[in-house]
């Protein structure tokens, strides 16, 4: 098998579960013989034009796209939607793979920092399979989330306007984004993150007062927000197969999608297996955490901070312990001086075991539709019950009375009830942790899945 991914980034230059799903099978993929090819964007160098660097990653021939005119901002959108549509230097590049690899199939893990006009090349031109993985939204929504500058979930149809305002902090130039990149991981690299933090806010600060020729030009970049919605959903529609995360990812797209062919299918991650089971044990004071749960509003460092005042006032500081581990939202910087907070920093990943031999209960409090999240299953592999809010791919695996307890309404107040309730009945962790435990089918396995997916290129190339 001849397979060509699409994505954005490699390891260590970017982290985060996105990027590990994606190395982590094209290395089960090549370790079983495959021909695995990874043509991606990712770095930019000043004063050097856009070209194509060809590079091996252990078995994996990388095809990176140096100095896309697309630089991909993340969750800070882009000021130029009309690129993520269509760009002739990435197009160009991007054919003259296709005729060089001649690949069985195409897997689209992302297509951050590319035109998903590829879409159109390797269907409409080539006639290749084409499969892909929905890691988020970011072909419906430009900040990649749906999840509004209002700190709510969006699905409207009509989203010009919104994605104006969204994308406000969006550098408009090349240079920016360079400074952007260079302070961000200095700072990063030396852990001044607060300082990072207020040095990246400075610099990308608007001002609120518009001219009457900066409203005209947002009027016109409405219409070509709008225009990057509707064009993706014709392209998402033409992919043989969409392969959506969780189920609530697979109600969502088809909320958008006329006909999608489209399937609900949970991946995983390689370094699961470095997390050894534990039995549990609890006692007062209960120890819950997060992991990456104060990186932002959105993950839910604000519902994480409302709910430890509202238990401390009601003097139940004594009883429970609350854990946060990962990068911190100075936004809610006052909750590291409450006495049974604790803030540990930022992690690597062959720390997790340790870090979870010290919690008796996961928090899962995202307050955007989660694709999957895999904090929740990092907690279940160790045998930790979770609270997981229903948002998103969280409630696939946070089920009442199995393997924990879910917040429905993904508030601080019924987050509240529902610890005091553990802090009332410790007995119910042991319970829970005896049941994840003996539940064999939470946990999946990267060479499980690599037959899966194997499978699953086997019918489309078939087809």
């Amino acid at each position: 098998m001849r397979v060509l991914h699409i994505g954005w980034g490699f390891r260590p230059w970017r982290g985060g579960g996105l990027i590990e799903y994606t190395e982590d099978l094209m290395d089960a993929q090549a370790d079983n013989g495959w021909e695995v090819y990874y043509f991606f964007s990712c770095r930019h160098y000043p004063f050097k034009k856009t070209s194509l660097k060809v590079w091996k990653n252990k078995k994996v021939t990388m095809l990176e796209v140096l100095n896309s005119p697309i630089y991909h901002l993340g969750g800070m959108g882009t000021v130029h939607p009309q690129l993520d549509l269509s760009e002739p230097h990435t197009e160009n590049i991007f054919k003259d793979v296709l005729r060089r690899v001649k690949p069985d199939i195409i897997h689209i893990q992302e297509l951050a920092g590319l035109p998903s006009s590829v879409i159109d090349i390797a269907k409409d031109e080539f006639n290749i399979p084409l499969v892909m993985t929905l890691h988020d939204f970011f072909l419906l929504c430009p900040t990649l989330n749906l999840f509004n500058y209002k700190n709510q979930n969006c699905f409207k149809d009509q989203v010009g306007e919104d994605c104006v305002i969204c994308c406000g902090n969006a550098y408009e130039s090349l240079q920016k984004y360079q400074i952007y990149t260079l302070i961000y991981k200095v700072l990063e690299i030396v852990h001044l993150h607060e300082t990072a933090n207020k040095l990246l806010n400075r610099l990308r600060m608007r001002s609120t007062s518009l001219s009457n020729e900066q409203n005209q030009i947002n009027r016109v970049k409405s219409q070509l927000y709008q225009k990057r919605r509707n064009i993706n959903i014709k392209r998402l529609e033409k992919i043989d197969l969409l392969i959506a995360q969780s189920s609530r990812v697979e109600e969502i797209y088809k909320k958008f999608l006329s006909n999608p062919n489209i399937i609900t299918l949970h991946s995983t991650v390689k370094h699961l297996e470095l997390i050894k089971p534990k039995e549990i044990k609890a006692k007062h004071p209960i120890k819950f955490a997060t992991l990456s749960g104060c990186y932002s509003i959105k993950k839910g460092s604000r519902l994480i901070l409302e709910t430890v005042r509202r238990l401390n006032d009601e003097g139940l500081g004594d009883l429970y312990e609350m854990h946060i581990w990962g990068e911190f939202d100075y936004q809610i910087k006052e909750i590291v001086e409450i006495p049974n907070v604790h803030y540990h920093g930022s992690y690597e990943i062959d720390q997790l075991d340790e870090i979870l031999n010290q919690v008796d209960v996961g928090i899962i409090p995202s307050m955007l539709e989660e694709v999957y999240g895999y904090t929740g299953i990092e907690f279940l592999k160790k045998g930790i019950p979770i609270i997981g809010n229903a948002k998103g791919g969280i409630t696939d695996y946070t089920i009442n009375d199995l393997t924990g307890w879910v917040n429905s309404t993904a508030s601080s107040r019924e987050l509240v009830n529902i610890i005091k309730y553990i802090l009332k009945n410790p007995e119910k962790i042991d319970t829970l942790n005896k049941k994840i435990l003996n539940d064999k089918t939470l946990i999946k396995s990267m060479d499980t899945h690599f037959k899966e997916i194997n499978g699953i290129y086997n019918r489309i190339i078939k087809a």
